[in-house]
């Protein structure tokens, strides 16, 4: 996966809290880029999985409500045959978004509850900056030290994925 961009990357863990943030650039104005980040079918496009550790998704299924109010939540559904749940927790067009994910059936289940998933978009120019945190909570102190190396070596490649599909529809014009 050396063909991603080099985002700036952080990781970071607080007693059993481990955060991993990534930042990017994306061509497109403020609104344009949260209204496709935070729409209800974007998953399988952007999150294309990485590494054989980590599917792509594919789909979502039993959805509660509408996906711009929070307390809506939805089952996400992964190339393995996996899930994890998803609920929106903020939705402030088109400044935030905010969303918790917990129910992993897949190896996560072992070492974190939960996790929260929080996006920020600034205006810069025809431009939006985007910063996007990942937060898992460790089941316990040990776990979370494992939770910090999978963040570090994995997860932030899975969320780079992320951002380098989200930079590249917009390169390829933004059409929904």
């Amino acid at each position: 996966m050396s063909d991603l961009p080099n985002y700036p990357t952080t990781v970071k863990r607080t007693g059993r809290e481990v955060a991993v943030t990534l930042e990017a650039r994306v061509d497109a104005d403020r609104e344009r880029v949260f209204d496709f980040v935070a729409a209800e079918g974007v998953l399988p496009e952007v999150l294309t999985g990485y590494t054989r550790f980590l599917p792509a998704v594919v789909g979502t299924s039993s959805n509660t409500g509408p996906w711009d109010t929070p307390g809506s939540s939805r089952t996400v559904h992964l190339k393995d045959g996996s899930t994890a749940r998803e609920e929106v927790t903020a939705y402030d067009r088109p400044a935030y978004f905010a969303y918790k994910t917990s129910d992993y059936t897949f190896a996560l289940r072992h070492i974190a509850t939960g996790a929260t998933g929080q996006w920020w978009f600034t205006p810069e120019g025809p431009a939006t900056q985007v910063r996007w945190t990942y937060t898992f909570k460790g089941k316990g102190w040990l776990r979370a030290r494992v939770l910090t190396v999978f963040a570090r070596r994995l997860w932030s490649g899975y969320m780079a994925v992320c951002l380098a599909n989200t930079q590249r529809h917009f390169l390829r014009g933004g059409a929904p």
